[in-house]
C-alpha cells in the first residue's frame, strides 16, 4: 500500500494505528525508564493529570482566543463564509470528544451513568438535577444571610465587567437551535423539531421584540453603561472591546452554541441533548439576579430565564419532552437498538452543554487534584471493523512482550505496563479497555505529540539511527506518522466516534456533499446564484422603482387548472423554505423587522397566535395544530398523487411531482427558491416578494373545496391572515428603509406572479 493511501486510511480511521503503536511504546519506555516521564506511578499520575488539564482547558489548546472570535463572526454570517463549514464541523467533533472525556470522569449520578434509555428515568434524572440546583441555591441564600460576600460580583463595576464578559454567549441566546426544523427535515421528525423550535421562538420573543432575549441583554448592558456592537457584526469581535478580559471560556461556549445546530441532519440527537441540559436553571442565573438586584441593577434578563426555564411547564420540561418523544418515536419506527444508540448521542449533547466553557465544572467536578487517570465507562461502545482488526494486531504483539516488562512500574491510562501486557487483559478484551488505552496514548508526551509527528520521540526512535529502528515496518511507521498528524490540535474526534458507535467521516467529504437544498441543510451555495435562475420564470427584468408599489391580485383555482396540480404542490413546499433561514442568527433578529418575520414563520409552522404570555407546554398539548407542511401533505393525498406514509421528505415530494408531469419551468423555479433561501441576508427582498405573492396561492387553495377538508381550509385561512398582516408590515418597512432590497422585493413578487399565472386562472379582482 502506498504512503498516500495509508495517509488517507489513517485520516479516515484515526483509531486503528494506535493498536500498532502501543507495544513499541511499552518496549521503548522500558528501555528508557530512568529518564521516562512515566517512570513511577506518582509521575504517571502527575503526567496524566497534566494532560487531562490541558485537554480540559480547550478542545484545541493552541488556538488563540481570536480564532474563536473569528469563527463566532463567520458562523453568524455563514452565507458569506461557506468555507468555514469544514473547520466548524472538526471543531464540533473535538468539542464532543472533550465533553465525553470530562463527563466520564464525573462521580456517579452523571447522565453518562444512565447506560440505557428509559423515558421515566430521564424525567427522574432531570428532576433530580433541578432539585440539586435548588439545594445549592438554598445553601447560597443561607451563606448570604450569615453575612458572606457576593459570589459573582460585589460592586457595580465588577458586575458590569462580568456582564460584558458574558456577552458573546448572551448575544447568541437560542443559537443552539438556530438550524433546526427546516423544510428539509424528515416528515417523521417534524413533530419533535417543532417542539424544540418553539423553545427557540420563545428565546426570540415569539415575535415581540421586548421579550427577545438578546434585545433584553443589550438593554442590560446599556443600563450599566457598557453598550457593545451587535453580536453578529465584525465590529463586535474587535480586540479593542475585549482587551484585559479573561474571556476564552465565554467565546468557546458561544462558538459551541453556534456549532451544535449547524448540521441538524447529522447531529439531531446531540442537539436535543444539548438543549435538555442548557434549559436547566443554573446557579449562575439565580446568583446573578440576586446580586444585580442588590446593586440596584435591573435583573430582569436573569429573572425571565429563571421563570421561563421552569421544570413544570417551561423550557426544561419542553426540552425533556422533546428528547423522550424523539427516542420513543425512534424506538417505534426503527427498533430498540436504534433508540439506545441515539440515547448515547443525546448524552453527548447534554454533556457538551454541561462542560462547555464552564469553569465551575472543571474546577469543582473535574479537578485535576482529584480525578487521576481517565476512567472510561461505556461498555456498549463499539469500534469500526478496521479498528477491531488493528486492536487484534496489538493483542498479538503484546502477548510476546509480557515477560520482558513484567517488573515495570510504568503506567499508561491508569494501568501498569505489566497489566496492559498481561494475557488476562486480552483474553476477553473489552472496548472500554481499548478506549482507555487510546486516551492514555494521546497524553503520552513527548513520545507522541498530537499533530506533530516530526516532534514525536517515538517516530524518531523508530526511524534510522533510532534505538527502535526495525521494530515497525515502513507501512506501520507511515500509518503511525499519519495518525499522529491527524490527531492535531482540535482534530481528535475518535472518542466521539467510539462512544457513539458511529462510522467515522471526514468533514471535508461531508461538507463537499452539501450542495442540494432539496436534501441538505446547511448548503454550500455560490453568491452567483443570487441573480441567476435556471427557470424562465425567474428571468424578470427589474424595471420598476419602489414608487410603483405592489398590485395584490386575488386569484382562484380554475376548474381546468387541475392538470397543474403537480406544479402547485411543488411550489407549495418550496415556498415554505423561503424565509426559514432569516432567523438563524439571534443577534440579527433582535429588531422590529425580524420580529414580524418570526410571526410569519410561527403561523406557517402551525403555532397558536401570539399572546402576552408564552405558551410553554400548552403548545405541546394542543391536539390539532397543522402546519403548511401538514396541509401540503393533505393536498397531495386529495390530489390522488399518493399517501403521507409514502412520503418521507421534501425530496420525495419533488420526485412525486416530476412523476406526475410537473412543468419544467415550475420545477426549476421550485429549486431556485430553495437556493435563494439559503442566502437570506443577500436575498431578503427577493424572498419577501415571493412570500407575498404566494399568499395568493394559499388563498386559492383554501377556496377550492376539493383540495382540502373543511377543517384544513379554516386552518389555512387563519394562517394566511396572520402571514398577510406581518408580511405587509415588512413590505412597508422595507420600502421606507432599503431601496435596493425593495427593488428585489418587487422582482420576487413578479417572479412569483408569473409562476402563479401558469397555475391559476386570471385574477377575479384587484386591489391596488
Amino acid at each position: 500500500m502506498s504512503f498516500l493511501n495509508l495517509l488517507l486510511v489513517a485520516h479516515r480511521y484515526v483509531l486503528p494505528p494506535l493498536a500498532i503503536v502501543l507495544p513499541v511504546i511499552l518496549y521503548y519506555v522500558k528501555l528508557t525508564q530512568k529518564r521516562s516521564p512515566f517512570a513511577t506511578p506518582n509521575k504517571a499520575r502527575a503526567a496524566t493529570a497534566k494532560g487531562v488539564k490541558a485537554l480540559r482547558s480547550n478542545p484545541s489548546t493552541s488556538k488563540p482566543v481570536q480564532w474563536y472570535r473569528t469563527l463566532y463572526f463567520q458562523l453568524q454570517n455563514l452565507e458569506d463564509h461557506p468555507a468555514v463549514l469544514g473547520p466548524a464541523r472538526d471543531e464540533l467533533l473535538a468539542m464532543f470528544s472533550r465533553a465525553i472525556s470530562l463527563g466520564l470522569e464525573q462521580p456517579r449520578g452523571s447522565i453518562l451513568s444512565m447506560e440505557r434509555y428509559h423515558a421515566k428515568k430521564v424525567w427522574e434524572f432531570i428532576g433530580n438535577e433541578h432539585d440539586r440546583v435548588m439545594t445549592e441555591w438554598n445553601s447560597y441564600l443561607e451563606r448570604r444571610k450569615k453575612g458572606h460576600s457576593p459570589e459573582l460580583f460585589a460592586t457595580t463595576a465588577a458586575a458590569a465587567k462580568w456582564l460584558v464578559r458574558q456577552a458573546p454567549v448572551k448575544f447568541v441566546d437560542g443559537a443552539w437551535l438556530g438550524h433546526i426544523h427546516k423544510i428539509t427535515t424528515p416528515f417523521s421528525l417534524r413533530a419533535v423539531t417543532k417542539d424544540v423550535w418553539q423553545v427557540m421562538s420563545e428565546e426570540l420573543g415569539d415575535g415581540d421584540l421586548s421579550k427577545h432575549h438578546v434585545y433584553l441583554y443589550r438593554q442590560l448592558l446599556k443600563d450599566v453603561g457598557c453598550s457593545l456592537p451587535d453580536g453578529h457584526t465584525a465590529e463586535f469581535i474587535k480586540p479593542c472591546y475585549w482587551d484585559g478580559t479573561d474571556d476564552r471560556g465565554a467565546w468557546q461556549a458561544a462558538v459551541g452554541q453556534l456549532l451544535i445546530s449547524l448540521f441538524p441532519s447529522e447531529f439531531l440527537p446531540e442537539i436535543l441533548g444539548f438543549n435538555m441540559h442548557y434549559e436547566l436553571i443554573t446557579m449562575d442565573t439565580m446568583r446573578a439576579s440576586y446580586e444585580l438586584k442588590a446593586l440596584g441593577i435591573n435583573p430582569y434578563y436573569f429573572l425571565i430565564h429563571i421563570a421561563i426555564d421552569n421544570a413544570d411547564s417551561g423550557h426544561t420540561a419542553m426540552a425533556t419532552h422533546a428528547v423522550t418523544r424523539y427516542l420513543d418515536t425512534l424506538r417505534a419506527t426503527e427498533g430498540e437498538a436504534a433508540a439506545q444508540k441515539a440515547w448515547k448521542r443525546v448524552q453527548v449533547g447534554y454533556t457538551l452543554s454541561q462542560t462547555l466553557g464552564d469553569p465551575h465544572f472543571s474546577e469543582s467536578e473535574c479537578s485535576s487534584s482529584t480525578v487521576g487517570p481517565l476512567r472510561f465507562s461505556f461498555p456498549n461502545a463499539t469500534l469500526d471493523p478496521l479498528s477491531t482488526r488493528m486492536i487484534e494486531i496489538f493483542k498479538n504483539k503484546a502477548s510476546f512482550s509480557h515477560q520482558f516488562h513484567c517488573q515495570s512500574r510504568v503506567r499508561i491510562g491508569g494501568h501498569t505496563l505489566a497489566e496492559w501486557l498481561s494475557p488476562g487483559m486480552w483474553t476477553h478484551p473489552h472496548s472500554q479497555q481499548h478506549l482507555e488505552l487510546l486516551s492514555g496514548l494521546v497524553q503520552a508526551k513527548p513520545w507522541i505529540v498530537p499533530g506533530a509527528s516530526h516532534k514525536s520521540l517515538l517516530v524518531r526512535e523508530l526511524s534510522w539511527e533510532g534505538r527502535m529502528f526495525g521494530a515497525f515496518t515502513h507501512d506501520e511507521v507511515a500509518t503511525l506518522t499519519a495518525w499522529i498528524d491527524s490527531m492535531g490540535t482540535g482534530n481528535h474526534p475518535w472518542l466521539y466516534w467510539s462512544y457513539t458507535g458511529r462510522e467515522p467521516s471526514i468533514s471535508k467529504d461531508v461538507v463537499s456533499s452539501l450542495r442540494d437544498p432539496v436534501r441538505h441543510h446547511p448548503v454550500v451555495m455560490s453568491p452567483d446564484l443570487d441573480n441567476a435562475s435556471s427557470s424562465g420564470l425567474g428571468q424578470v427584468p427589474d424595471d420598476a422603482g419602489p414608487s410603483s408599489g405592489l398590485r395584490m391580485e386575488r386569484q382562484l383555482l380554475a376548474p381546468s387548472s387541475s392538470a397543474r396540480l403537480p406544479d402547485i404542490v411543488a411550489l407549495w413546499f418550496a415556498h415554505i423554505g423561503l424565509l426559514e433561514n432569516t432567523i438563524n442568527t439571534p443577534s440579527r433578529t433582535a429588531s422590529p423587522f425580524y420580529a414580524k418575520v418570526l410571526r410569519v414563520l410561527r403561523a406557517q409552522a402551525g403555532f397558536a397566535a401570539e399572546t402576552h404570555i408564552v405558551a410553554g407546554m400548552d403548545e405541546m398539548r394542543r391536539i390539532s395544530c397543522p402546519s403548511l407542511v401538514d396541509i401540503g401533505l393533505e393536498l397531495i393525498s386529495r390530489c390522488g398523487f399518493g399517501t403521507r406514509a409514502q412520503l418521507c421528505c421534501l425530496q420525495d415530494v419533488f420526485d412525486l411531482t416530476r412523476s406526475q408531469g410537473q412543468d419544467e419551468e415550475t420545477a426549476a423555479l421550485s429549486h431556485d427558491m430553495l437556493h435563494w433561501g439559503t442566502r437570506p441576508n443577500a436575498n431578503l427582498g427577493l424572498l419577501l416578494g415571493l412570500a407575498l405573492v404566494f399568499l395568493e396561492l394559499k388563498d386559492a387553495v383554501a377556496k377550492a373545496p376539493e383540495l382540502l377538508s373543511e377543517e384544513s381550509q379554516a386552518v389555512l385561512r387563519a394562517i394566511v391572515a396572520r402571514e398577510r398582516q406581518s408580511l405587509e408590515d415588512c413590505e412597508r418597512e422595507l420600502r421606507s428603509a432599503d431601496e435596493k432590497q425593495y427593488r428585489r422585493l418587487l422582482q420576487g413578487y413578479r417572479i412569483g406572479s408569473r409562476a402563479l399565472d401558469k397555475c391559476l386562472c386570471a385574477g377575479i379582482g384587484t386591489n391596488s
